[in-house]
């Protein structure tokens, strides 16, 4: 079943403000849950949601909400956080099949135990410190000590390859009971690594992403051990999924690129099974190696709109390639509008132009908006020549 971007609209929205500037802001987390043990539970699903997992009401957030906004998350690019998800849930229905499974935030990981999982391992005399405290203490830090080094181009690095951690549940309801049928864990990789200079300055380097794809191998080899030591993740399947993601002044998310199973009750990694998955912001004549066409007909697309409405702020697109193919295209296009007219005017040739402008093997939704308000959503389905619209913000 294939799982739609739509949400990633909200993502994209946010390029027309901020393209060339700071990313988008981060939320205000409130502490405690959204659960109600007095409400009846209720399974959701419906048309409109189809090509998603289910949910159940009331919904539970996750004991980590927040968290990937903190000082403990290296996941510095705001576009990857929902990129991320969205790129777990929909690898996940290879293992968890959305017809027979309900989706749930991670309720298994608490906050502090993620803050020691994304945190260093501890050196031999740090480890000895601990257990003189605590003779059962386990060192589960995903990252390398604070002494191990990498040299790269001459250059002597302490590593931070794990940039974060995300539990996704995948549940069944029995006997009125919500039981938990598989878990979902991303490792975000983190190929940007800062340190200072003998001047003070700061400077990055990049890792080569083969390398860093090896490490977060070994790292889930790591996490499966941990995991099957915590009564919650004992007999379930686990997917862990890697995730690759961008530097922070990015417009673009990051991509996904390997995923594996591990069986229930089995603490031995297989196989890895490879992603390519990749996002490019249109016009760019780096997608020409999957679309011959797409940036031309991108930038024409811009051009008629252009000559009609010569007013318009500009046209950003982006594309979304799943193995080799482009597999969805959103379009943001911004103006301000003077009267009725002129909105129904420009929704009807968007309308017109979206599937005479673009091939129709690939989902294409578009977004009609100024600086402060949304006028109209138009969708067109893979190989479908009608144009939907949803209009919206009309004042």
């Amino acid at each position: 079943m294939k799982l739609k971007r739509g949400f990633l609209l909200a993502v994209i929205c946010c390029l027309v403000v901020l393209v060339g500037c700071s990313a988008p802001p981060t939320p205000k987390v409130e502490e405690g849950g959204s659960e109600d043990d007095s409400m009846k539970r209720q399974l959701l699903s419906n048309e409109a949601t189809a090509e998603y997992y289910r949910t159940m009401l009331p919904y539970k957030t996750s004991p980590t909400r927040g968290l990937v906004y903190s000082r403990y998350s290296k996941m510095n690019n705001r576009y990857d956080i929902d990129a991320f998800e969205l790129a777990l849930m929909r690898e996940s229905q290879s293992y968890f099949s959305p017809d027979q499974v309900y989706f749930q935030e991670g309720q298994n990981l608490t906050k502090a135990m993620v803050q020691r999982l994304l945190s260093k391992r501890l050196t031999e005399a740090e480890l000895a410190q601990e257990l003189e405290v605590d003779a059962n203490y386990k060192d589960i830090g995903l990252n390398p000590t604070k002494d191990e080094r990498i040299n790269i181009d001459g250059m002597d690095v302490n590593p931070v390859y794990l940039a974060y951690l995300l539990e996704q549940d995948y549940v069944v309801t029995k006997d009125e009971n919500t039981v938990l049928e598989g878990v979902t864990i991303g490792l975000a990789l983190n190929p940007y690594q800062n340190w200072k200079n003998e001047l003070g300055y700061d400077q990055t380097i990049v890792l080569d992403e083969e390398a860093l794809i090896e490490k977060g191998k070994e790292i889930a080899t790591r996490l499966i051990d941990i995991l099957r030591q915590e009564e919650a993740f004992k007999d379930v399947p686990i997917m862990i999924g890697l995730f690759i993601v961008q530097e922070e002044s990015a417009v673009t998310p990051g991509h996904m690129v390997a995923k594996t199973l591990v069986g229930k009750n089995s603490s031995t990694i297989k196989n890895w099974e490879s992603v390519n998955e990749k996002y490019y912001l249109l016009p760019d004549s780096a997608i020409l190696a999957v679309d011959a066409n797409l940036s031309n007909q991108f930038s024409s697309f811009k051009d008629t709109i252009k000559e009609y409405y010569p007013h318009y702020y500009g046209v950003i697109g982006l594309a979304h390639v799943l193995n080799n193919k482009v597999d969805n295209l959103e379009i943001i296009i911004n103006i301000d509008f003077y009267g009725l007219a002129e909105k129904l005017s420009f929704h009807q040739l968007v309308a017109q132009l979206i599937p005479d402008s673009f091939s129709s093997d690939y989902d294409i939704d578009v977004v009609i908006r100024s600086s402060d308000e949304i006028y109209g959503i138009l969708k067109k389905s893979a190989n479908e020549r009608e144009v939907t619209l949803k209009l919206t913000g009309w004042k």
